[in-house]
């Protein structure tokens, strides 16, 4: 059974994610990736936020995702989630993630934008990516 579009996409994302050295070198070792992140989580971090999913209208068995990608920091100031979100951007934009089932048709990068949360110590950066996949059955026939 292939695995399901969204999931293989995520698995995809934090292996990409948690492998990149100059990722590590930001966020620590391991990279601190979280779908759900733990109390008392270390900072910087990043989530895997909000995804959006929904047939990808003219290719059969592909699937549109938008998915979400915040980094937390307490460094102060910009100069920190946005040096993660740089290194985020180099890492997907137009990546060839390698997904159980699927085949990464597109991966652009749709919308950043940094600011401080109501928390008084924690600046914020945000990443939406839209990618594009198709299922491999789909590629075969």
């Amino acid at each position: 059974m292939t695995m399901d579009a969204a999931w293989a996409l995520q698995t995809a994302l934090y292996d990409a994610l948690t492998g990149d050295a100059e990722l590590q070198a930001l966020l620590g070792s391991p990279a601190r990736v979280y779908d759900t992140v733990p109390k008392n989580a270390a900072f910087p971090l990043v989530q895997l936020g909000s995804v959006r999913m929904r047939p990808y209208e003219g290719i059969e068995g592909g699937y549109e995702h938008i998915i979400r990608l915040t980094v937390f920091s307490r460094w102060g100031g910009r100069k920190e989630p946005k040096a993660v979100t740089e290194r985020l951007r180099a890492i997907l934009q137009d990546a060839r993630l390698t997904l159980e089932g699927h085949e990464m048709v597109q991966a652009r990068m749709v919308f950043e934008d940094h600011l401080k949360i109501r928390e008084p110590d924690i600046m914020q950066g945000s990443l939406r990516f839209r990618f594009v996949t198709i299922t491999e059955t789909a590629v075969a026939a």
